[in-house]
């Protein structure tokens, strides 16, 4: 009977565990309330997963896509300023900028209009122009998404124009926008709240695009809580809006409070559910949880000397600081330890350049890797010589010499040898000469002494 108690009180208690933890799940759903069938809130500096629904059921992206496709060009691009000519191209609607052929653009201009006026004619500029094609363009596009995680996402398109085969998940799209916003030149495009563009030869008036991002710049009117308030909401800066029919309403949104990013992927809503959805999304995060700085890279610059270099020494830090988020009312109780591990790098050493891994240890345990990057660029002592056009040219009459010599070395020794080998096929020809008429005078002699018998 005691056996048969305690088994149970400790069935109860795992009942009770259980049923707890499903408890507050419900509660977290009831507070967040959305239209939208799929959401995603994510916390942008560890990519922890703070809210979701249906997040890893699929969606179709729409415009959304065009994040993605913007991060890679800037990414596959080296000159941003590289211009491109534009060829022929099908006619695309809804949102296009009717680009003409013969017009010339800067890749930069470009991506600016593909953010902001959701160009779909510029996505396909674009794809080819990092690509080739449409198609290896959207190798690129999976391949690199299944690098930093996304599991159920398939791109066919630069666009998100409709596709069986194009399809996502919301949680997929939230690690996209991570990765997105954490680059300068992708934060700065999709933060632009208007653009222009002159008149061109073939395209006689001024383009003017307004963000599609209402976050940004709108002051149209939505209810949220009980109250009309703009759409405008200040601590937004990004990312990106999508609509097909069979998308429904979508949007990707960055926001910053306190020096906390937080990324929310909000899908198939309606036309003003899509920012209600997203503001409460963020709102819910800034009200209930709490961010905790574990590590500031700024704590731990450090240097180290590097001999025959100008700088003398290199500085270095970790690429990123580490922080985790919490629910309001808990702090970090667990114990973290940290690691450098500097690699031995030849000059010269540019800023940024990885130098070596940074180790987070939990608990005694290593859980993540930093890079370790230099903050300053350093070069060789020798390299005001080595870069001075006197003597580059000295030094390549000097490459030139080395090898006119070696050719000349290796002549003159195949002459030397062919001319041995000349020679001793010479003697070899006379020994076998002489020796062949030596025969010749022995059966003379013994045919002359036959003769005389």
């Amino acid at each position: 009977m005691k056996k048969i108690s305690s088994v149970l009180i400790a069935f109860l208690l795992v009942f009770a565990s259980v049923f707890t933890s499903i408890g507050s799940v419900f509660a977290d759903q009831k507070v967040v309330n959305l239209e939208a069938k799929s959401a995603v809130l994510m916390d942008y500096e560890t990519g922890k997963v703070l809210y979701q629904k249906n997040g890893n059921v699929k969606i179709y992206p729409a415009s959304t896509t065009k994040a993605w496709t913007a991060y890679l060009v800037i990414k596959h691009v080296p000159d941003l300023n590289e211009k491109i000519t534009i060829g022929n191209l099908p006619y695309i609607e809804p949102s296009s900028m009717f680009l003409k052929k013969g017009e010339t653009f800067t890749v930069k201009e470009l991506l600016t209009a593909l953010m902001v006026h959701s160009c779909n004619d510029v996505a396909y500029v674009l794809a080819e122009h990092v690509s080739g094609s449409i198609p290896k363009f959207a190798d690129l596009m999976n391949k690199e998404a299944e690098a930093i995680g996304c599991t159920g996402t398939h791109f066919n398109n630069p666009n998100g124009l409709p596709d069986p085969n194009h399809y996502t998940t919301a949680k997929d799209m939230a690690l996209i926008a991570r990765k997105c916003m954490s680059d300068s030149v992708f934060r700065e495009i999709v933060a632009t709240k208007s653009v222009k563009f002159k008149p061109t030869k073939q395209y006689p008036h001024e383009r003017v695009y307004t963000n599609s991002n209402k976050f940004l710049t709108s002051h149209q009117k939505i209810t949220y809580k009980g109250k009309r308030i703009d759409i405008k909401y200040d601590i937004v800066d990004g990312i990106k809006t999508g609509f097909t029919n069979a998308a429904g309403k979508c949007l990707l949104t960055s926001a910053v409070k306190d020096n906390q990013r937080i990324i929310s992927a909000v899908f198939n809503s309606t036309n003003d559910g899509i920012y209600v959805d997203s503001r409460t999304l963020i709102d819910y995060v800034f009200e209930n949880y709490d961010s905790f700085t574990i590590m500031d890279k700024a704590d731990y610059v450090d240097t180290k000397r590097k001999w025959f270099s100008t700088q003398k020494k290199l500085m270095y830090q970790p690429k990123e600081s580490y922080s985790v988020v919490l629910p309001k009312g808990q702090t970090v109780t667990d114990e973290f330890t940290f690691k450098t591990d500097l690699q031995d790098t030849s000059l010269p050493i540019s800023a940024g350049d990885k130098i070596g891994e940074f180790y987070i240890y939990k608990n005694g345990e290593k859980f993540k890797t930093i890079d370790l990057v230099a903050k300053n660029d350093v070069t060789s002592k020798f390299a005001v010589i080595t870069e001075n056009t006197l003597f580059k040219v000295i030094l390549t009459i000097l490459k030139v010499a080395i090898v006119a010599f070696l050719i000349f070395f290796i002549y003159k020794l195949i002459r030397k040898y062919y001319k041995k080998y000349k020679r001793k096929q010479k003697a070899q020809m006379k020994k076998k000469k002489k020796s062949s008429g030596s025969k010749s005078k022995t059966i003379k002699k013994d045919t002359g002494k036959t003769r005389k018998k």
